[in-house]
């Protein structure tokens, strides 16, 4: 029991070694460029400019490899993001409009970003391919060619965050992680091959409707509750859903079918109304596949310390970007 303690140990003190010398080799090989976790704010600085600084920052940084495929790129970006302030609720503030933050994040809007600035530096905007009712798996991406710029950024995060891409009200925006899957699926962004890795299971949507009083634009606006339940009965409908569990995972050669860069769904409890409790990007490290995140526990963007199967425990949904 001691030597096997010992063991687990010195892995973890390897990892923050591998972690530690792959972070400063990107300081040392980006001398030039400044975090992107931690812009020069002045005083009375402008969300806009701040947004503006970085987004100039990492597309210096990441443009000149702009044909790499989307999970290469992606994870490159997400690289830029490592110390990235955690901080959650950026969204919830009134009237609803897009907000955009690229100094601060947490789980969902972390990947999104990621994302949404991968797209944006191959030059691509994402076209509504769907009409909000059918959902379809598409192969051939719903994209067409625009210049790369912070507004192309916020286009393409607009059209991932907001049924089909229209912001009208607080119901307008994603909020279970589930509708942002088939939505992307449709725009042929993403596609999820949970199915082949994993085994059905019935997913309930009820949470927000359940607790309106988490929600003050629910709480306030009876509207916008019931647009919210039309929208969890349509999500159940949708039927069937499908997830690896963790022990699964840890069957031989199941790990070999993720990759870097693919998007991770991890799973809340069953029986709560809610499907995805956190979402992060897989991340290979010395052959051993953890992830990088925006994690609460750290308030940052990190490389998390446990391998992906360790920190399962509910099961995952894997998501793998289409040839773009």
């Amino acid at each position: 029991m001691t030597r096997l303690f010992i063991r687990k140990c010195m892995k973890r003190v390897l990892f923050r070694i591998v972690a530690i010398v792959a972070f400063w080799s990107l300081v040392v090989q980006y001398s030039s460029v400044c975090s992107a976790a931690t812009p020069s704010i002045l005083e009375g600085e402008s969300q806009d400019s701040i947004n503006r600084a970085i987004y100039e920052r990492v597309y210096e940084v990441v443009s000149p490899e702009r044909d790499l495929p989307m999970p290469e790129l992606v994870t490159l970006i997400a690289q830029q993001f490592l110390e990235t302030e955690y901080v959650a609720s950026t969204l919830e503030q009134t009237p609803e409009q897009l907000r955009v933050f690229l100094d601060k994040t947490d789980c969902i809007l972390f990947v999104e970003l990621c994302s949404s600035f991968a797209l944006t530096v191959k030059g691509l905007k994402i076209v509504q391919a769907g009409n909000g009712k059918r959902y379809s798996l598409r192969s051939k991406p719903s994209v067409v060619t625009e210049e790369s710029s912070y507004e192309l950024l916020c286009e393409n995060i607009r059209n991932m965050r907001y049924r089909l891409g229209v912001v009208d009200g607080y119901a307008s925006r994603i909020h279970y992680t589930s509708e942002w899957i088939l939505q992307n699926q449709t725009n042929g962004i993403l596609r999820e091959f949970s199915r082949e890795l994993g085994e059905e299971y019935k997913q309930d949507f009820y949470f927000m409707s359940a607790h309106p009083q988490r929600y003050f634009q629910l709480a306030e606006d009876s509207t916008q509750l019931a647009r919210i339940r039309e929208v969890e009965r349509h999500l159940a409908a949708q039927k069937p859903y499908y997830f690896i569990s963790q022990e699964q995972l840890l069957k031989p050669g199941v790990m070999d079918e993720i990759r870097s860069g693919d998007i991770v769904c991890f799973m809340s409890k069953q029986g709560n109304g809610i499907d995805i409790a956190h979402v992060a990007i897989a991340f290979d490290v010395e052959g051993e596949m953890h992830f990088i995140h925006a994690s609460y526990g750290a308030k940052k963007v990190k490389v998390e310390e446990r391998t992906l199967a360790e920190y399962a425990k509910n099961g995952i949904r894997i998501l793998r970007f289409n040839k773009l």
